[in-house]
Parts: C-alpha cells; sequence; structure tokens
C-alpha cells in the first residue's frame, strides 16, 4: 500500500535475478582542461581529471555544457547521459554518533575534526535538508534514530523482509542487506571526497524492468515495477561504459545506482539559487515552486506540446522564447513534474522516500524539492519510477 498526496493505493510484487560484477581500480589518464575533454570526440580510454573540478570516467565523453555550473553532459557506450554535480562533502554527509562535527577526508578515510573518531560504515549517514513533505527546503536532519524518522542508509524493519529481498538476491537477509547498504553509502561518499562530486542520471531511468537500463529522452521512464527491482537493476546502468566485448570480463570504471535521498538534496543546494522565470511570487525559485518548469498537470509547452505520454527528456518550451527549456535545469531533465522519483532514503519503518513533482499535481504543491514517500513493495503504480547516479571508482 501506499500513502499518496490524493493519489490511488495500489499493490503487486516483482521478481528479478540479482549478481554483481566487482569493481577494479581506473587507470588514470592525467588531466586535461573542459576544453581540451570536450575536444576528445571519441569516450576516454583512461579514467581523466579535469582542472575545473572534475572527473570523466573510462568509457564516457563530454557531449555539452560550457562549465561545471551550468551542467557538464557526459554520455557513456551505450548513449545514456549523465551530468556532473559538484559537491563539498560536509554538504552531503555527516557522522551519525558527532552530526555536528564538521568531517574530513584524508588518505581514503574519513574523520571528525575536533574529535578523535573515524566514522566508519555503520556510522556515516546521509545529511538530509527537509525534514518532511513541503517543508522548507534548507531545514537541515541533523538526528539519526535508527528504524525513526528520515535517514540512509538503512533498511525498513517492517519491509524489507527475506520474502521481498529475494526481488534483488536469493539469499539476502534483512542484516546482510543493511550491511550492503552501509558499504555502498560508504563507498560512494568517498568517491565523492575524493573527486568533488558525483554524476546524475540527466533523465528519469527507462527500461529499469531490464538488466539493461537506460537513461535516454524521449522514453516513458519504467514505471509499473517495485522499488527492489529499480534499486537492483539500477547497478546494471554502470556496464553501459564498457566496450561490448567487455562486458563479459571487466568491470566499469564508475559504480551506478538509484539515487540517494542526501544526494538528491545536493542537486537541490546547488540549484536552490535558479529563479522561476514562470511566476512573480516571493517563492520564485526553481527548487521551492516549480510552477511551469515541469510536465505538471495542465502543462503545455510554446508548441502546443503536453507531453501526455510522460516522457522523459521532452522540451517544455518557453510561450515566446523558445530557446528556453524551461523543464531543463543545469542540462537536467524532469526533476520537477513529470513523475515521481524513488531514492534510497527510508522513512520510520515502512516507507521509502520519492522526490520531485508528478505529472497529476501543480509545481507549487510539489515542488523539485518535495518529499513523499510509499510502500516500496508496489509494482502497479504509474507515475513512480526512479534516477540513477553514477560515482568513479577509486
Amino acid at each position: 500500500k501506499t500513502k499518496t498526496k490524493g493519489g490511488s493505493d495500489l499493490t503487486c510484487v516483482y521478481v528479478g535475478i540479482w549478481f554483481t560484477v566487482e569493481a577494479t581500480t581506473p587507470s588514470t589518464g592525467g588531466t586535461k582542461t573542459l576544453a581540451e575533454a570536450k575536444a576528445q570526440k571519441d569516450p576516454f580510454e583512461e579514467t581523466t581529471k579535469i582542472e575545473e573540478g572534475m572527473t570523466i570516467p573510462t568509457g564516457f565523453k563530454i557531449t555539452e555544457g560550457e562549465s561545471i555550473d551550468e551542467g557538464v553532459v557526459v554520455q557513456d557506450r551505450a548513449g545514456n547521459e549523465f551530468v556532473w554535480v559538484p559537491v563539498a562533502i560536509n554538504d552531503m554527509v555527516m557522522c551519525r554518533t558527532h552530526p555536528t562535527a564538521k568531517i574530513n577526508y584524508e588518505d581514503g578515510e574519513f574523520s571528525c575534526e575536533g574529535q578523535d573518531h573515524k566514522p566508519n560504515q555503520t556510522e556515516l549517514v546521509g545529511k538530509l535538508y527537509a525534514n518532511g513533505t513541503k517543508e522548507e527546503f534548507g531545514t537541515l536532519n541533523t538526528t539519526y534514530t535508527e528504524n525513526s524518522g528520515l535517514r540512509e542508509p538503512d533498511i525498513l524493519t517492517d519491509e524489507d523482509t527475506t520474502d521481498y529481498l529475494k526481488t534483488i538476491e536469493a539469499s539476502l537477509t534483512p542484516e546482510t542487506f543493511k550491511t550492503q547498504l552501509q558499504e555502498e553509502f560508504y563507498n560512494m561518499a568517498k568517491s565523492v571526497a575524493e573527486n568533488g562530486g558525483f554524476y546524475i542520471g540527466r533523465y528519469e531511468t527507462s527500461s529499469l524492468n531490464t538488466n539493461e537500463p537506460k537513461v535516454i529522452s524521449d522514453v516513458v521512464p519504467t514505471v509499473y515495477i517495485d522499488w527492489y527491482t529499480m534499486y537492483k537493476n539500477s547497478k546494471e546502468i554502470a556496464k553501459g561504459a564498457l566496450k561490448p566485448e567487455e562486458k563479459a570480463e571487466k568491470s566499469p570504471s564508475v559504480t551506478s545506482s538509484m539515487i540517494w535521498g542526501c544526494q538528491w538534496d545536493a542537486v537541490m543546494k546547488w540549484m536552490e539559487k535558479i529563479e522561476n522565470p514562470t511566476i512573480t511570487s516571493a517563492t520564485k525559485y526553481f527548487i521551492t515552486d516549480s510552477s511551469g518548469m515541469g510536465w505538471y498537470n495542465g502543462v503545455t509547452g510554446s508548441d502546443g506540446n503536453n507531453n501526455s505520454d510522460h516522457k522523459t527528456g521532452v522540451d517544455l518550451k518557453k510561450e515566446g522564447s523558445p530557446e528556453v527549456v524551461l523543464n531543463r535545469v543545469k542540462n537536467i531533465y524532469d526533476l520537477a513534474g513529470n513523475m515521481k522519483e524513488w531514492t534510497l532514503e527510508a522513512d520510520n519503518t515502512r516507507f521509502r522516500v520519492d522526490r520531485g513533482g508528478v505529472y497529476y499535481r501543480s509545481g507549487s504543491g510539489w515542488p523539485a524539492s518535495d518529499r513523499d514517500y510509499g510502500f516500496p513493495f508496489h509494482s502497479d503504480i504509474n507515475y513512480e519510477c526512479s534516477r540513477a547516479t553514477l560515482y568513479v571508482n577509486l
């Protein structure tokens, strides 16, 4: 059963197959400027640092973007597109036992400034910037209580049962799943601290009901499957960086995942000064009032398109200024409107958190920063998809 804002309660279960490809430390191709990296038309054969502050993984090339702050788009060999999100690690993670201490990262380890303490993977947690639905963005959740409230990484003690976890892997138990989530979060955080950011899917994820999901435009993102299947198959996206002949024997230079809640909030923080050109009220910022900047109820582009199919990556053109694409912010599409997007964030003992607006609601009540929640086992809902992120393997 899923709690929605005026929506329906629907139920189903989907079963899939799970396997893991071990990541290896990528070889490094030195340092280039952004201009030099953009001039290379083929995917990089080695992971390469960019002087302006990003990393291009092996198997990716730059396709768009004039600066990091405007959004640099990379594409893998399979055509999937991602945008680099610059992040200061203290804007995204904290120590559960020392929540007010500044996090330092050096030589592959985290430490809490002013404390004789190095948080391990059971103590490093996501820093979440809005405690509840419609709460003003910027309210920091500085507490972390096991099995209570908003938090990550964690399991849902009432829902992440062995039966549901079989969707991910037959032998997975609540205890091993919790350890798995903690390890995945810790590895992601280390990469963000090392590289100064992560990649977010430019589009909502499609083909998530297969082991070859896509992050491409002009397709309907995957709905009608449960959270567990989306979590499992999101991991397959990283393989798009590999050449076809490499997929059976080589691990990719990146790890892909369903987006974490703190990553969503990091994107919102990156966008918090983006003004909404379609409104005149005091709440003029995109992340707090997304009216007109996404495919919401009654929205139609200047070309007459209302995106009734709910495809991702379809331009919402501004009336009178068709060169302005309203649903593309820092080169990322559909963070507001279109579909709700599942995250890895947990809420109390029963819910996973979804973010962003949805096509049958308004942009003022359901902006890009909106936080809602639902039961993860539902698989017959037509408006809940997900979005992928990548981090560079260390």
